[in-house]
């Protein structure tokens, strides 16, 4: 799967809390709801960044939640010959046939109210800032660069609905997942990262709503 189709996937990826029939007894039930916002962005950059091995590099960053927003992304450093790009995505499982080096791979996340996410109810913008912790390969940390990410929606906008629901144990579960997204130009930086898309240089994000539904009922 490309770094790209992951991105899509990740806009509208939000997981779902999973009861244990053992905690309920007979005759009881309980409903939890919940919604948010989601944004994604996946990249290429071409040249060096300071402090940063290599000289080109692939990242991908998706962020999600409501009062707290949680940050996740992984960020590939390669060598490569001139005229020779990357290939799309990082050393996982089988190594990909490339004339680059790869350097480094930097693991990007953000503490408890370090970030704020903000997605406009018409899904025309949405905007990442804060404070992000990057950490590389080998669980040293490589800084806490600021960001500053900016999605303008492009075209129109999709709605993925999902429902769900089994009985284990005597209790029956039931769950309804609705996400909104739109596909956005990105503009901003991270660190001295910027997203300026200059010759050889690429990026591609999204960015949305989310609600969930789920209910249990013991017999």
């Amino acid at each position: 799967m490309s770094l790209i189709t992951r991105l899509a996937a990740c806009a509208a990826a939000v997981p779902l809390l999973v009861a244990t029939a053992g905690t309920a007894t007979a005759g009881t039930s309980w409903t939890y709801k919940s919604s948010g916002v989601t944004a994604s962005t996946s990249w290429l950059e071409v040249g060096p960044i300071p402090g940063v091995a290599g000289n080109a590099h692939v990242g991908y960053l998706s962020a999600q939640g409501d009062r707290v927003v949680d940050v996740f992304g992984e960020v590939y450093d390669w060598t490569c010959p001139d005229g020779v790009l990357p290939p799309d995505g990082g050393g996982h499982g089988e190594e990909p046939e490339t004339e680059c080096a790869l350097e480094n791979v930097r693991f990007v996340y953000a503490q408890p109210g370090a970030v704020t996410l903000t997605v406009d109810k018409k899904l025309a913008k949405a905007r990442l800032t804060g404070v992000l912790d990057v950490s590389d390969h080998d669980g040293g940390s490589a800084g806490r660069p600021p960001v500053d990410i900016t999605w303008t929606g492009i075209g129109s906008s999709s709605t993925e609905r999902s429902y769900s629901t089994f009985t284990e144990n005597g209790t029956r579960y039931r769950s309804r997942y609705t996400a909104t997204t739109r596909e956005g130009d990105v503009e901003g930086r991270i660190g001295a990262m910027v997203f300026d898309d200059e010759a050889g240089e690429t990026s591609y994000g999204a960015f949305g709503t989310y609600r969930t539904d789920e209910r249990a009922m013991t017999r």
